[in-house]
């Protein structure tokens, strides 16, 4: 009987919380306005405005790196099909740390004698 219970709790919560998941990113929102602003001011080639704003939006420029997709296209694509070159060369560096860099390195111990 509790089990049962417990069931239909948990599938009426969740029916509940699916519309809210989907509402997250209508226009006007927080979250829309900051991705429209960073994707138009790496558009634009806009150095010191880019800083800017994910400075004011708290993104730091590797989670933007990382995260920001702009028309379909991560941040580093969008900027070099935009041709903004100061852009791309600002989040070069952030972009070169998600390569995966390997280093061999011998940890034999020394022979003891």
């Amino acid at each position: 009987m509790k089990t049962a219970l417990l069931l239909v709790i948990s599938v009426a919560s969740a029916g509940v919380a699916a519309p809210v998941a989907a509402n997250d990113y209508v226009k006007g929102s927080y979250i829309h306005q900051a991705l429209v602003q960073v994707c138009s001011e790496t558009a634009d080639d806009d150095r010191l405005g880019l800083h800017n704003t994910l400075k004011a939006y708290r993104i730091s420029k590797q989670a933007a790196v990382e995260k920001v997709v702009c028309n379909g296209q991560q941040l580093m694509d969008f900027a070099r099909a935009n041709q903004a070159v100061k852009v791309a060369a600002m989040l070069q560096p952030y972009a070169d740390r998600m390569k995966g860099r390997v280093t061999i390195q011998d940890v034999a111990a020394p022979a003891a004698n």
